[in-house]
């Protein structure tokens, strides 16, 4: 029968390396992930700014659509003649 013998430094050596090659593997892909983060919340930031841009101008066209629209007209109830002057100045009601 043959006898393997291994030290236990080799051991301890690859293990250390395997530990190491995926500590590596593992930062690569947060900092992947990290970047896809980055990427998407700038993505998120301009649509909502684009959105608030288009409220704003929705906003503004209905504002000047609004203001476009003529003014309700006031119809006085009772006419008044211009050039006679108002009679019923400084009178009290039961005079």
């Amino acid at each position: 029968m043959m006898q393997i013998t291994v030290h236990f430094g080799v051991i301890a050596l690859g293990l250390g390396a395997a530990v190491c090659v995926g500590l590596l593997f593992r930062m690569g892909q947060v900092g992947s992930l990290r970047k896809q983060i980055m990427e998407l919340e700038r993505e998120k930031m301009q649509d909502h700014a684009e959105i608030l841009q288009l409220q704003k101008q929705l906003a503004d066209l209905q504002h000047s659509r609004s203001s476009q629209q003529t003014p309700t007209p006031v119809v006085p109830l009772i006419e008044k003649d211009l050039g006679a002057g108002d009679l019923s100045k400084n009178k009290r009601a039961s005079q």
